[in-house]
């Protein structure tokens, strides 16, 4: 997932080159269970699971919204014989995505250039389904975005995605920690129910993901210690600890239970 501003360009653009993707695989692949190549909050277990909620097969057309390096519309791909659109704001990403389809001659996915915060470049009805694994946050209105994923689903066609959700009190300083990787919106619990109801969509199962999302904060948090004089060397000292910060945060906020990470799944 990517989702960029002025301020983040560099950030992510440093992300995706080569040697910050050598040093993530290492870090990463002590933080999650089955490491397929993710760089969101969300477990490979949980992947499989809301992807499973599509029930899709091959002939199916699924868009993967702010797609990122392209791991998750990869494996989804494979895993179903579906093909995959995947839209991302940042170039690196999207070149990275197309590089690792034409390693693995993966005819079935494309990756293309597009902020996920405009209107989607699609005609009416193009897709089966759509997935969005934790870049909602980092869209402005919800309502819009939500009408605008209905428009391009087919009858029938189905939704997920995940959110944080505010279910306590957090200060303005966890809220500028939260919002190290980009400005994020952070939404009151029943908020996406009713811009679901408001887009003409059904909402057919919501899933708490917190207690993942705080182990896999935890272990992020242990992992960048191991790593520290890697990540400092290449991150820089203020990336380093605004990265050091933004884990330890999102830690906290689920342990306590005040920020939550929610799935929805939703047809249209």
């Amino acid at each position: 997932m990517t989702v960029t501003s002025s301020q983040t360009e560099g950030f992510y653009d440093k992300r995706y080159s080569d040697e910050w993707r050598q040093l993530q695989d290492r870090v990463f692949g002590e933080v999650y269970d089955d490491y397929f190549g993710q760089s969101s909050l969300t477990s490979t277990a949980d992947y499989d699971r809301i992807f499973g909620w599509l029930s899709v097969g091959s002939g199916a057309q699924v868009l993967d919204v702010a797609c990122g390096g392209g791991a998750p519309a990869l494996r989804l791909a494979g895993k179903t014989g579906c093909s995959v659109t995947g839209i991302d704001i940042n170039a690196n990403a999207v070149a990275l995505a197309q590089g690792s389809a034409r390693q693995r001659l993966s005819s079935n996915i494309k990756f293309v250039l597009h902020d996920a915060n405009a209107r989607l470049p699609f005609t009416d009805g193009s897709f089966d389904a759509l997935v969005c694994v934790d870049a909602l946050a980092h869209i402005g209105n919800h309502e819009i975005t939500l009408g605008d994923w209905r428009r391009v689903l087919r009858p029938g066609g189905r939704m997920v995605f995940t959110d944080s959700v505010m279910t306590g009190p957090i200060s303005n300083e966890e809220i500028a920690n939260r919002s190290a990787s980009g400005p994020i919106v952070v939404v009151p619990p029943g908020y996406e129910e009713r811009c679901l109801l408001a887009a003409g969509l059904t909402l057919e199962r919501r899933e708490d993901l917190t207690p993942t999302l705080e182990r896999i904060a935890r272990k992020h948090v242990e992992a960048r210690a191991r790593h520290a004089d890697e990540l400092l060397k290449l991150e820089g000292q203020a990336t380093f600890e605004t990265l050091n910060r933004y884990r330890a945060n999102i830690e906290l906020l689920a342990r306590e239970r005040r920020l939550s990470h929610i799935a929805f799944f939703a047809t249209r």
